[in-house]
């Protein structure tokens, strides 16, 4: 058993006067409610059968320039039915693949022209492949003249069918009449029989970075299934994802309307299992009936669920080569393709920084595991305020510090899709924080150090922009001195006041309510058997079971109630006019010092560390912004490559909008900007 440095007697009086919040992350029954997932082990035979979803795939070109494509057929897919009025009796039992075109007035070849060429710009999906024949509709009469015959003859196709109040003068081409409601305009599969079924045409990418555990698409029933189609490329899953015309020109869009977005598999989602990283985690429960409330958030705002993409196992840090046993280890696709991803949100940051077709991903954040992947892959990645939004059907790590958040190539855009996800559970403010914070030794660098111009000039930058009325330059330990807090601990530094605090949370918790009912449920299973669990929540719930108790446990959710009441009262303070009155800058990445995937690392420790938790014991948003990005020469390519560099961000709690609008201004001033996937963030 461990020994604190300072007396439980000593801290008392200190301790008295910090609140700890009775509120909760709400992923506290998670191992109750997966357990009333499991059927009985006898069971009377269902007579029910269930059929296997079927798909059509084809490609069109070829070589690189190749693309796949996946259609979904079944009852329980969503299908468009035209019924036919006239014209379509030469073409029963034949397949397109067709285009839906919204027209007006008069329909020329100049105005389909215009609409493809927009197509071709505005849509990954969409292919002239997909003009075997054209669908047209309206909300006005409308009247097709004689050139668009040649027009779509021209572009491959044969048949020109019109919906709704339309009349026409072409001939020398297949032309028909059918009745329905409004379609999305876009790209889909046809069927032709007694009437025309059309299905929506998904493009499939192969994940050559293997961030994704499946791909996902939505069924009829509110639900999800994993739905793929081979690929070429070595260990790739496919990931189809769906025409963006379908939500382009919605009348009343939602506000993350047509948003694809890959979450971190952790959360569940109905119709699928939920993983979380590990084989026999995976094979214990049958597929999820619910979405966590996070996910069905995201997907009645309009969100398009594209896949879920790895974690960690159970979420615990993890180092690839060294630690990741049960699954590859994705790719972090800067620089030589062969640095660390980070963990736990490992999948989540890999994908959003490999791949352009993927507008957002989801992660959770413990100790981390947003904000470390984001700076590995130079994204924008925020572990939001503790406790707003609700964490209900998510695998849970430590409900006292676990989170929500997600990643982002582009600072405006992820201001965008916050305010979409959170909505109004953050604080409201009417002009940006006054004070600043940039910690000395944090911005002091050598003088020949190849990162100083770089954070030098940003934070000039910001300064200039914001012109705040105070600057601090205190750290947090500079803060935890100067007020006294270091007398009142019995002259510790926040390291040693902190220093079991998160491991305990973390150890004790995960394990004594997670890991037990499951090795109970798994043992229950599989004839008394344990489950594989991977070697760093093995170590970590071997120490929280071995040495730490619930007294141990209620002494860190003291300490950490006051540290967070240190922060809140002198660092981070809310103020009714900014929200925050601060915001405290820091360098956390310097773009100098490669972290390579090949290298046999140390054993994983049971969790306690001293730094960097400042966010996680507070309960304050955390932002991790992209700067720039230095060059290195590579062990692996031998090559001059170039790793991400960046500044992390604090505000008050509840003031997570503050930092996320001040990055999106940052990004219109010219200051910050979007970073590209791939090698490199920025252009060299």
């Amino acid at each position: 058993m461990r020994s604190y440095e300072v007396s439980l007697a000593l801290l008392l009086p200190f301790l008295a006067t910090a609140s700890i919040s009775a509120k909760f992350a709400g992923n506290e029954d998670y191992a109750l409610s997966s357990r009333q997932l499991k059927t009985p082990a006898v069971k009377a035979r269902s007579a029910t059968v269930n059929y296997q979803s079927t798909a059509v795939s084809f490609t069109v070109g070829e070589g690189d320039d190749a693309k796949q494509y996946l259609s979904p057929i079944g009852s329980n897919f969503k299908t468009h039915t035209l019924s036919p009025d006239w014209g379509l009796d030469g073409y029963k039992g034949q397949n397109m693949a067709v285009t839906v075109f919204n027209v007006e007035g008069e329909v020329t070849c100049d105005q389909l022209g215009q609409q493809v060429s927009a197509y071709k710009a505005d849509d990954d999906v969409w292919d002239e492949a997909f003009l075997q024949a054209v669908i047209l509709q309206s909300n006005t009469s409308y009247h097709v003249t004689s050139g668009v015959a040649d027009c779509i003859k021209g572009w491959g196709g044969n048949l020109i069918v019109k919906k709704d109040n339309a009349t026409s003068s072409v001939s020398d081409i297949g032309l028909a009449h059918v009745s329905s409601g409004t379609i999305p305009a876009g790209p889909y599969y046809a069927r032709i029989e007694d009437d025309i079924l059309l299905t929506e045409m998904y493009r499939v990418y192969r994940d050559e970075n293997q961030a994704f555990t499946s791909a996902v698409i939505p069924t009829t029933d509110g639900k999800f299934t994993d739905l793929s189609t081979t690929a070429p490329g070595m260990n790739t899953l496919s990931i189809p994802v769906p025409s963006r015309l379908y939500t382009m020109n919605m009348a009343s869009p939602r506000p993350l309307e047509g948003r694809r977005v890959a979450v971190k598999d952790i959360f569940d989602i109905a119709g699928l299992k939920t993983g979380c990283g590990n084989r026999a985690y995976f094979n214990t429960y049958p597929p999820r009936e619910a979405s966590a409330y996070a996910v069905q958030k995201l997907v009645d705002n309009g969100a398009i669920l594209v896949g879920k993409a790895k974690t960690s196992s159970f979420a615990n840090g993890e180092s690839a080569t060294s630690d990741w046993v049960d699954q590859m280890c994705p790719y972090n696709p800067r620089a030589d393709g062969y640095q660390q991803p980070s963990s736990s949100s490992s999948g989540p940051g890999a994908a959003i920084a490999s791949y352009e077709w993927l507008d957002n991903t989801i992660g959770s954040d413990t100790g981390c595991s947003i904000l470390c992947p984001s700076s590995s892959q130079g994204v924008f990645g925020l572990r939001p305020s503790w406790g707003k939004m609700s964490l209900e059907g998510v695998m849970p790590m430590a409900p006292p510090m676990d989170t929500a958040g997600f990643f982002s190539r582009d600072a405006v855009k992820g201001r965008d899709f916050s305010k979409g996800w959170y909505g109004d559970l953050f604080q409201s403010y009417t002009e940006l924080p006054k004070t600043l914070i940039f910690p000395t030794p944090d911005w002091t660098f050598p003088a020949s150090s190849p990162a100083k111009p770089l954070f030098d000039a940003f934070r000039e930058a910001v300064t200039d922009f914001i012109k705040p009325t105070t600057i601090d330059n205190r750290t947090f330990e500079g803060f935890w001195n100067s007020t006294g807090m270091y007398e009142q601990t019995g002259n510790q530094s926040t390291a040693a006041f902190l220093r079991n605090t998160w491991g305990t949370l973390v150890d004790y918790w995960q394990w004594n309510n997670f890991a037990v009912p499951w090795f109970e449920d798994y043992g229950a299973s599989n004839d008394g058997r344990i489950p594989f669990v991977a070697p760093s929540p093995n170590i970590r719930w071997a120490w929280g079971r071995v040495n730490l108790t619930q007294a141990n446990y209620d002494e860190e959710v003291r300490r950490k109630a006051v540290y967070q009441s240190f922060v809140i009262d002198n660092v981070l303070t809310p103020d009714n006019t900014t929200c925050s009155k601060t915001i405290y800058f820091s360098p956390y990445n310097t773009g100098t010092s490669p972290a390579y995937r090949n290298i046999y690392r140390s054993p994983p420790s049971n969790g306690f560390f001293n730094t960097g938790m400042e966010s996680f014991m507070a309960g304050n948003p955390q932002m991790m912004i992209p700067i720039g990005q230095l060059p290195y020469q590579s062990t692996v390519s031998n090559h001059t490559e170039y790793l991400p560099a960046s500044v992390t961000a604090y505000a008050a709690p509840g003031c997570d909008y503050v930092l996320w609008d001040l990055a999106a201004a940052l990004q219109e001033a010219g200051i910050l900007s979007s970073v590209a996937t791939g090698r490199t963030a920025f252009p060299q």
